[in-house]
């Protein structure tokens, strides 16, 4: 009887690693909306607390968490966390414009690109990334809101050695 009992739970045991992936992170509901802020925020390239997120929702069986990058302004860029019933993360999804950040602006360190996006303010997209001497990088942006464009000259570690409004 053990044989019979063994191959009717066999296919039960195919069905469920079939549909949970097997990376899946399993996230207490109080902790689904950080999560998904730094899963978008490594997907996009930004900094975890330049990004938006709502509650989570949960919608026949699944828990949802929206958010968008940036927290406000013109063009944001949509994401979406999926969580199974049991909070097995899924799998986040994004939609809407993403250049916010170009390839370009990966090559410079992220304490550079935070250090003029912050001076800079509200909602910005980084246009080109030019490398200086060692150590520095020439950031050219736009502000979304309106024609205002800067060069900001910094170093790696984020201090602003330099600031031309283009305008």
């Amino acid at each position: 009887m053990t044989p019979i009992r063994l191959i009717a739970i066999l296919p039960a045991s195919i069905f469920f690693a079939a549909t949970t992936p097997a990376s899946a992170k399993i996230v207490s509901e109080a902790a689904m909306v950080s999560h998904c802020a730094e899963a978008a925020a490594t997907e996009l390239g930004v900094m975890m607390n330049d990004v938006l997120t709502l509650p989570a929702e949960r919608t026949s069986g699944k828990f949802h968490v929206y958010g968008q990058y940036p927290a406000s302004g013109n063009s944001p860029t949509l994401f979406e966390c999926q969580y199974d019933g049991k909070r097995n993360f899924l799998g986040l999804s994004v939609k809407g414009h993403h250049g916010h950040h170009t390839e370009a602006a990966s090559t410079a360190p992220r304490a550079a690109q935070r250090a003029c996006t912050d001076m800079m303010g509200g909602s910005v997209n980084i246009e080109k990334v030019s490398p200086l001497r060692a150590g520095f990088h020439e950031i050219i942006m736009k502000d979304t809101n309106n024609n205002r464009r800067v060069a900001c000259t910094v170093s790696d570690r984020g201090s602003i050695e330099d600031w031309v409004e283009m305008n």
